[in-house]
């Protein structure tokens, strides 16, 4: 157990971190471009830190920190990383520091880089885990309905197939990369464990001698948690700051971010006082004047963008005009947690206006548009034909890099078998790639070029055995919730019928209705006489309609039953509706 020395450790910390607490005159805001982008990686040198008495931080070893806290006879760990094979990795460092068991595990929020690594610091032994009570269903609502989007839209702004196309990750802004898909040493499976004990607004408890506030800070998700050490004065504000403007709204797909909520946590965590903040990404901060400096500037930061964005849009601006318009403060757009290494300026402004006025703009011509690839032939034609506009954009990709891919796009949309068209929007997008300082921005440019060119493909991932295992822990809703966004509507036009399954393993079973080419799901109490059954284990289920397993071995081995001889029929004709 290490000696918790108070102020004393704090005051020889400080002396010996001046790197760290140096959040002042940084030298990346006078950088450009990608340089800037490159000098950024320097946060992301791997080590485990040990910034105050117990508490050690593991950084750069995956896209997020993983946090461990020594008790009296256990230790707890906040965020788990991204897969099983970095907390692997994870696990061994803090093993140099450490041989305390794990007894508890804390998940700030939901996003998969804090959670996906769980089971290695649990070790197969009963562990408390805690969380908000909303965890679980952002959880949830990842894995069912939006998988197939977010997945392939996080592949593009991580950059996860870069490397397949001959093309490099300088870093991801909050860390070095997101290595959640290899296939190398289970490197990408699956940890997940569900919380066991869950809060809403605060809570209070001691864990191996060590006490421990959690309060509710949304901000980054709706779920964020902070973790508060009162005697050790160490705060953990898992993603609600980091060394980078904050992702206000990110470009993989996010329900709004309300960033007057975000503005407001950082306050609160400000208000703790704190004389140590160890983020969930990017590196620890030291000393109390420090942190309450740079939590202030963070939190104002937000607000400003909130603020000005509502008193614009209270002026009659549209989101283009509101782009150009607002523009930080010089002292917060000069601060080096404040450069746009994850989020933009730009995108939040966009993401606000849609938060509370929705996709219109108040333009009538945007009520109906023409559709893009009438009006992209139209313009066509208007610029002279598809060779002028194509010399036009040719013309542009040194000097103008943005107005020569939007040429392009005129002509990729119009014809998308213009190979020329296809080349040009490509290479203009790696011109833009070349002194992009937002790495989410410059692994999407790189993405689609490499998809343009026809050098990867975007597509969700098949689910292999260890994705099925991961799917097959969830409640079996999820799964039928994730059917009635898969119904087909032309296959449904017309149709007024009913199937009940039975889910044995656990214990339920549900109506499922197809009406006016919608799925309703009923949960039952009770068998219904008049209904088609089928009888499955949800584990079985889940394996069927993630094509792990066939209908007809399901039915000739008996894991799938129907009751009577019209139920088969009306079962496939049921499916059949859910296809392609």
């Amino acid at each position: 157990m290490k000696l918790r020395l108070g102020a004393l450790y704090f005051a020889i910390a400080l002396a010996g971190c001046g790197e760290q607490s140096d959040f002042v005159g940084g030298t990346e805001a006078q950088l450009s471009g990608s340089e800037a982008l490159i000098a950024h990686t320097k946060v992301f040198d791997q080590r485990v830190e040990n910034p105050a008495p117990g508490v050690y931080v593991a950084i750069g070893y995956a896209l997020a920190n993983s946090i461990w806290i020594e008790g009296e006879h256990g230790a707890i760990v906040v965020d788990t990383t991204e897969s099983r094979g970095a907390a692997e990795v994870v696990l061994r460092q803090f093993r140099q520091y450490s041989d305390q068991p794990v007894k508890a595990i804390i998940y700030t929020h939901n996003h998969a880089d804090h959670i996906m690594g769980a089971s290695v610091f649990a070790a197969g032994n009963e562990v408390l885990i805690l969380s908000h009570r909303t965890l679980p269903k952002h959880v949830a609502r990842v894995t069912n309905v939006l998988l197939p989007t977010i997945e392939t839209n996080a592949m593009r702004m991580f950059g996860e197939r870069l490397a397949e196309g001959g093309e490099d990750i300088i870093n991801d802004g909050i860390g070095p990369e997101l290595k959640q898909i290899a296939a190398q040493d289970g490197l990408g499976a699956r940890g997940y464990l569900p919380p066991n004990q869950t809060f809403d607004d605060r809570l209070d408890l001691e864990i191996e001698g060590v006490k421990l506030s959690l309060i509710h800070a949304p901000g980054e998700t709706d779920d964020q948690i902070v973790v508060w050490l009162p005697e050790l004065g160490v705060l953990l504000p898992g993603d609600n700051v980091y060394k980078a403007f904050p992702n206000l709204y990110t470009i993989r797909g996010t329900p709004y971010r309300d960033v007057r909520k975000w503005s407001e946590s950082v306050r609160v965590m400000a208000a703790l006082n704190p004389e140590v903040m160890v983020p969930s990404h990017t590196e620890p901060v030291i000393g109390r004047d420090n942190i309450h400096a740079l939590l202030t500037d963070y939190a104002d930061a937000i607000q400003f963008v909130h603020d000005q964005t509502i008193r614009l849009i209270n002026e009659g601006l549209r989101p283009d005009d509101i782009v150009q318009a607002i523009r930080l403060p010089q002292n917060l757009a000069e601060h080096p947690w404040l450069q746009p290494f994850y989020g933009t300026l730009e995108w939040a402004v966009r993401s606000v206006y849609t938060g509370y006025m929705g996709w219109f703009d108040g333009d009538s011509v945007d009520l109906f548009p023409t559709p893009k690839q009438t009006k992209a032939t139209r313009l066509i034609n208007l610029m002279g034909g598809v060779e002028a506009v194509l010399t036009e954009a040719s013309a542009h990709l040194d000097n103008d890099p943005q107005w020569a891919a939007e040429l392009a796009d005129y002509v990729f949309s119009a014809d998308s078998g213009n190979t020329r068209a296809r080349e040009l929007k490509a290479t203009a997008l790696r011109s833009m790639a070349k002194v992009a300082v937002n790495p989410n921005a410059r692994n999407w440019y790189l993405s689609e070029a490499l998809e343009l060119e026809q050098k990867v493909v975007f597509e969700p991932r098949p689910t292999d055995t260890e994705r099925l295992t991961y799917a097959q822990t969830f409640p079996i809703e999820n799964i039928l919730e994730l059917m009635t966004v898969s119904l087909n509507s032309s296959k449904s036009l017309g149709v007024n019928t009913s199937v009940e399954f039975v889910f044995p393993d656990q214990s339920k079973r549900f109506l499922l209705t197809v009406r006016n080419q919608i799925l309703i799901i009923d949960r039952l109490d009770e068998p219904r006489a008049d209904a088609v059954r089928v009888t499955v284990n949800a584990h079985d289920w889940v394996a069927l309609v993630s094509q792990n397993d066939s209908l007809p071995a399901a039915l000739a081995s008996g894991r799938l039953a129907t009751d009577g001889v019209r139920d088969l029929p009306a079962l496939l004709k049921f499916l059949a509706m859910f296809t392609d």
